[in-house]
């Protein structure tokens, strides 16, 4: 008599799994290529998430205003080109799935940068000159001698096990 092969109770399990996929609600990834919406003169533009899972994020959308990037305009939209568009504050903008196109101008996006690269070029010319520090005496910036190290440690009560 032939024996009769069973699925384990892992693969019906796992076969029950219903797998999603983490685009499933994105009928069309396209639909957030900020290039096939090209921004208008003098501006830069960017997708900002407005919210997720559902629940709004105004702490974002907050922090994305107080930098000087406002929602996109239906009315800025170039006759006959198809975009997907969302309420957003009684305002008919640019959106799909909990994103708004946001814009601000170039020249604002121009010195944020300017100020990023002068700050990061701040940042390394100090840890350029605390690398050189290092190496003198009593600037704390060695290892620590023996003495100073905490080499004490502690135990808290341990429960009783049952046996």
């Amino acid at each position: 008599m032939a024996e009769i092969q069973r699925p384990s109770r892992e693969q019906e399990t796992h076969a029950a799994d219903v797998i999603h996929d983490q685009y499933a609600n994105w009928d069309n990834d396209s639909l957030l290529n900020a290039e096939s919406i090209p921004p208008r003169d003098g501006y830069v533009q960017r997708w900002v998430r407005t919210s997720i899972k559902g629940i709004e994020d105004q702490a974002n959308v907050q922090k994305k205003f107080n930098r000087g990037w406002r929602p996109r305009l239906m009315s800025t939209i170039p006759k006959g080109q198809y975009v997907m568009h969302v309420d957003f504050n009684g305002q008919d903008v640019v959106g799909v799935h909990g994103n708004i196109l946001m814009e601000r101008p170039k020249a604002l996006q121009d010195r944020q940068r300017a100020k990023i690269d002068q700050d990061t070029a701040l940042q390394m010319e100090s840890v350029k000159n605390d690398m050189y520090r290092v190496h003198e005496p009593g600037s704390r910036l060695t290892r620590p001698e023996f003495t100073e190290l905490n080499s004490k440690s502690s135990r808290g009560r341990i429960a009783p096990v049952d046996d």
